[in-house]
């Protein structure tokens, strides 16, 4: 009997067909009809996967849906002890059985465990010789059902051994586009998704901190089910688990996040972020004032995650970090050294080049004035090219000049002041406005700074003020353009109305070979400012 069962539990890798076999070989044995293995969900609540033997197609199709535990089958969730009945019907715990399902009477319950550690329950019922199963048929069931608990574990050590592997390999990929100078906002993109199918989650996201210190955190990265309205709205900390998570520094489990408790005038917006969501893990991404959140949630009545997977998270979310900060380090230093390389540069003109031409020129002067007397044309000459030589060195003065961060080349903190230009022309208001950010955007042209606030303010101020409109996303891209999208859900444009905003934007952006174009329906209004990258690449 034990070479039969063993032999079973080996000749297969797939543990269903491993499990198969096992009930298989339990009910021969018992010389039972009927025969079923209920393996239980990691968290030990539920019956997660069911393998029956002796019923055929037809069988299974009247049944319909599989037992999930109730009843008879339910007190070997609860206490799991062999339990033998004759009469499976006249048990207290019955609760009958659906339209179409086989007679049963006589019934055999064990528990299959490995230790004190249970994995499920075999169930053998209706023995062929129409008599009740024997102590002699609880100890081979016991017997098997050991077997099947060795199977379970070592499908389960296996699962997690592949889940680990997983989960490295995202770290080390996560790390090396990081440390390779990859931008962080595609990155933080790339580990959402990973964090989405690692999880097996139905959203998965990033949420770091805003930036201008109001108490929230702004969803920077988002993926899975309804990701493109979750990018750029801002979560409130005070009063929130949210916030007492990311206060806390530690990786959390919840277990449904839509039942967790919240307070204050913002509350609206995180019950409006977690409805129809259950199971969720948070684990805390960065450091210091840089630390946001990775967030894995799934729709509520789903599996919910246990301890392993959220020791998974955290160490991929710890280990993100540090390379984080190594890329945030790497990206300063990298600053450092073109801001050095240019000052070398810079004092090298002034020190050699443009002195030499100076010198030069100084002595041209004097051969043009020597000259003069007697040979007007060629003096001329000479004095061309030493006004040329003067040219040339403006030319490398003002090189110099925008060689130096007197005023920096870029956009200094476009991030922060584009998302408070927005904020400061929303405030007060019941619109709920999301701004999201695309691309290299602290690479931004110092010289398209007043542009773009000046077009966000005045499309989003329009918005306010004739498109009725309950949300608006706004949308800043850069690549080989810059490009500004403002879409709200409100009414449209009026048919008659002054849009002297609109004219100025659109001169803005064709004086920098750009245009502006709109398009209004029945869902909202879009309005897109786009010019080409000044310096692009």
């Amino acid at each position: 009997m034990h070479a039969a069962a063993v032999l079973a539990a080996t000749s297969s890798s797939q543990l269903e067909a491993t499990l198969h076999g096992i009930v298989t070989a339990a009910a021969r044995h018992v010389d039972a009809r009927y025969g079923a293995m209920g393996v239980l969900s990691p968290d030990g609540r539920r019956l997660d996967r069911f393998v029956i033997v002796g019923m055929g197609e037809e069988d299974s199709r009247r049944i319909g849906k599989l037992p999930a535990g109730h009843g008879v089958l339910g007190l070997l969730v609860a206490v799991p002890e062999a339990i033998r009945l004759d009469d499976l019907g006249e048990h207290p715990a019955s609760t009958g059985f659906p339209p179409g399902h086989p007679p049963m009477r006589s019934f055999l319950g064990v528990p299959v465990r490995v230790g004190d550690a249970v994995f499920g329950n075999l169930y053998l019922t209706e023995k062929r010789t129409g008599r009740p199963f024997t102590a002699a048929d609880t100890e081979v069931a016991e017997a098997l059902a050991a077997v099947a608990g060795l199977a379970i574990e070592n499908a389960r050590l296996a699962e997690r051994a592949e889940s680990g592997r997983r989960w490295g390999q995202a770290t080390t990929e996560t790390a090396t586009a990081l440390l390779s100078g990859a931008e962080p906002d595609e990155v933080l993109r790339s580990i959402s998704t990973r964090v989405l199918a690692l999880t097996g989650a139905d959203l998965a996201g990033v949420a770091a901190p805003s930036g201008d210190d109001d108490g929230t955190l702004t969803i920077v990265a988002a993926v899975g089910h309804a990701a493109d309205d979750l990018e750029g709205v801002r979560i409130p900390l005070a009063g929130t688990y949210i916030g007492a998570t990311h206060a806390a520094g530690r990786a959390r489990l919840i277990e449904n996040i839509s039942s967790m408790p919240v307070v204050g005038r913002r509350a609206a917006v995180v019950i409006e972020l977690t409805t129809g969501y259950g199971p969720t893990l948070l684990a805390p991404l960065g450091s210091g004032t840089e630390r946001g959140l990775l967030v894995s949630m799934r729709a509520a009545g789903r599996e919910c995650f246990d301890t392993h997977d959220l020791d998974l998270l955290a160490g991929y979310a710890a280990q993100a970090s540090v390379a984080l900060e190594l890329a945030r380090v790497q990206q300063r230093e990298r600053r450092l050294q073109v801001q050095t390389d240019r000052d070398r540069i810079a004092r090298d003109l002034h020190d050699h080049v443009v002195q030499r031409i100076f010198a030069t020129a100084l002595s041209l002067d004097r051969l043009s004035r020597l000259l003069e007397a007697e040979h007007p044309e060629a003096a001329a000459r000479v004095a061309r090219s030493v006004d040329e030589l003067d040219e040339t060195m403006s030319e490398i003065r003002s090189a110099i000049f925008e060689l130096h961060p007197q005023d920096g080349s870029q956009f200094a903190n476009a991030r922060h002041q584009l998302t408070d230009v927005v904020h400061r022309v929303t405030e007060g208001q019941t619109l709920q406005c999301d701004v999201r950010f695309r691309g290299p955007i602290d690479q931004l042209p110092r010289e398209l700074g007043p542009d773009l606030m000046a077009v966000l303010r005045e499309l989003v101020t329009n918005v306010i003020r004739h498109a009725s409109a309950r949300r608006v996303t706004v949308t800043v891209g850069v690549g080989d353009e810059i490009v500004v999208v403002v879409a709200d859900d409100g009414v449209g444009m009026p048919a008659e109305t002054a849009r002297s905003g609109l004219v100025n934007l659109a001169d803005r952006a064709e004086r920098r070979a750009g245009r502006l174009t709109t398009s209004s329906g029945d869902g909202g209004t879009e309005v897109r400012w786009a010019v080409p990258h000044p310096s692009p690449g």
